[in-house]
């Protein structure tokens, strides 16, 4: 060690250590808080998702529905059982449902459908340590039935045009 540093006093140390702690102490308290406001951002918009998908699970073609979707790979990266409960749901819903003429195997394909959904909002909730039953997953939810009943029509009107036309 140099001459000089054994020779400084107390006094001398003290000095030094309160001007690096006048330097560094305020660059420490930004960088702190910039993590800080990072993770808890990162947190609200996991959390963003997860609100979205637990209001819109009835109404799945909802753009919401779908713009939650499509940032749960963004922001859920890091965990591998959403990703997986995520990639298996994108699957499912790339397959075409069966026609309604086909009741059993299309109530079968919604079944499993609505299944992979929920088992992809639990893992969320899961990240999230948001305590969630997968059957209140499944089974809650309110739509009103004249939304679903203006939404069969339009599909009726639409299918009955395209017949026309």
């Amino acid at each position: 060690m140099p001459d000089w540093v054994t020779n400084l006093s107390a006094n001398h140390w003290f000095s030094i250590s309160t001007i690096i702690a006048v330097v560094l102490g305020p660059i420490l308290a930004v960088w702190i808080t910039r993590i800080i406001d990072d993770r808890r951002a990162q947190q609200t918009r996991k959390m963003d998702i997860f609100r979205t998908l637990m209001r819109t699970r009835r109404t799945p073609i909802h753009f919401e529905h779908v713009g939650a979707l499509n940032l749960v790979e963004v922001e859920f990266s890091e965990n591998k059982d959403v990703v997986d409960a995520w990639k298996a749901y994108l699957k499912n819903l790339g397959e075409e449902l069966p026609p309604l003429e086909q009741k059993d195997r299309h109530d079968k394909a919604v079944k499993d459908r609505d299944a992979l959904l929920t088992k992809l909002i639990y893992e969320i909730s899961v990240v999230l340590k948001f305590r969630v039953q997968q059957l209140d997953i499944l089974e809650g939810n309110y739509v009103p039935q004249g939304w679903h009943d203006d939404d069969w029509e339009q599909r009726l009107v639409r299918r009955h045009l395209i017949g026309v036309l």
